[in-house]
């Protein structure tokens, strides 16, 4: 929760401010950094996809502490949950 709390300090002296209201725009931002990650794949620029990785994180860091949602918390919950889970759970078997 920490990293949410910098980067969204960082995120308002940047000027971005958000509000609550704006999380479409805010997923919006992220859809925008994953298709600039997947660009980078296509160029094999590995560097650049690394970068955009960190942009992912960043984006999705300043949008859960906007909301008021401990991300790290959801994580550990949701990795507990998938840890259980079978192996290729939710894919169709012949």
């Amino acid at each position: 929760m920490q990293w949410q709390k910098e980067i969204t300090k960082y995120a308002i002296e940047k000027g971005f401010d958000w509000e609550k209201s704006e999380v479409d725009t805010m997923l919006l931002r992220i859809h925008s950094e994953v298709s600039e990650a997947s660009e980078a794949i296509r160029d094999e620029d590995w560097d650049t996809f690394a970068e955009e990785l960190a942009d992912i994180f960043i984006r999705l860091a300043n949008c859960a502490e906007v909301m008021g949602i401990d991300l790290e918390n959801e994580v550990e919950k949701k990795y507990s949950k998938n840890i259980e889970r079978p192996k290729l759970h939710g894919r169709k078997r012949k």
